[in-house]
């Protein structure tokens, strides 16, 4: 009976997310900008994941697959998991015009590799206690640092519905993986610690609902919200040592956008935005992009 409620519970959480993808899609088609697509883009790889949990679960249990699919279809959910915590610090980095520092893309790549190694060595050998809590902590460790960075970051995030669903969304993953794996190792466990595969299924099932909750609201807002109009504000310091073209830019900054958004405003390159914001850092005497509009915003000297 709980299986057939679970698996109800799968297959609505599938058609909620396949909704958030619709979703999505749309939001892109309306402009179509880089940051929303790669936002589909990390929406469409949620869905994948998703589907491989039902179709593991179907070889698994269904079909008592045999080793080799047992190996096969986990591997490829520790990749695809691992992934998400390269993918989500990436996001918030596109949405916030930022470059990897590598502190950050070590913790990130480290993170994955991590989470992936340990996936594959409980796979194919078992749990190996000793080498898995080393494993464990070095993981939790790269996990601190890109969790940190995320909600340090989140401030950045010009639009409030932006800054609330990467925040929620960021929570929600860095506690769900941890969880995933210890799932799996308490799978094959006996006694009163053990958890069936269906109640690991339900588990997963709810995380993906809740994330694809969050975007059917954060949609939803975006695209019934009436069209903004950018025009230029002038709150940036009329005596600031820049040039013209580092003064669109800073207007522009000094308004929250991101700086693929000011690269298809003013009909240039982001990277060409970055050298300016680079050159606006040298002038200004400033050492973050929060110092940076700061000072645009005449909220503090340079």
């Amino acid at each position: 009976m709980l299986d057939h409620i679970f698996l109800f519970i799968y297959i609505f959480t599938v058609g909620v997310t396949f909704a958030v993808v619709s979703l999505s899609l749309l939001y892109w088609l309306r402009s179509r900008d880089s940051g929303r697509f790669n936002t589909f883009l990390f929406i469409v790889y949620l869905a994948i994941l998703l589907l491989l949990t039902g179709v593991r679960f179907y070889w698994e249990e269904l079909l008592a697959g045999g080793r080799g699919v047992i190996i096969g279809t986990g591997l490829a959910e520790f990749a695809g998991y691992a992934l998400l915590l390269y993918f989500l610090p990436a996001t918030v980095n596109h949405i916030i015009g930022r470059r990897w520092t590598v502190l950050k893309m070590s913790a990130s790549i480290t993170a994955c590799t991590v989470y992936f190694s340990l996936g594959t060595v409980y796979l194919l050998t078992g749990f190996l206690k000793p080498i898995s809590l080393a494993a464990g902590f070095i993981y939790f460790l790269a996990l601190m640092v890109i969790l940190v960075d995320i909600v340090r970051s989140v401030p950045l995030i010009h639009r409030g519905s932006t800054r609330a669903t990467v925040l929620l969304m960021t929570l929600l993953t860095v506690t769900f993986l941890p969880l995933v794996m210890a799932g799996r190792l308490l799978g094959d466990t006996v006694g009163s610690w053990a958890i069936s595969h269906s109640i690991r299924v339900l588990f997963m099932s709810l995380y993906y609902f809740w994330m694809a909750l969050i975007g059917i609201v954060f949609y939803i807002r975006e695209m019934s919200s009436s069209a903004e109009v950018i025009t230029p504000i002038h709150t940036v310091p009329e005596d600031l040592p820049i040039t013209d073209r580092e003064r669109e830019i800073a207007e522009s900054l000094a308004q929250g956008l991101t700086y693929g958004e000011i690269a298809e405003n003013l009909g240039i390159s982001p990277n060409t935005v970055r050298n300016h914001v680079a050159n606006l850092y040298k002038k200004l005497s400033v050492r973050s992009k929060v110092e940076l509009i700061g000072v645009l915003r005449g909220e503090r000297p340079y």
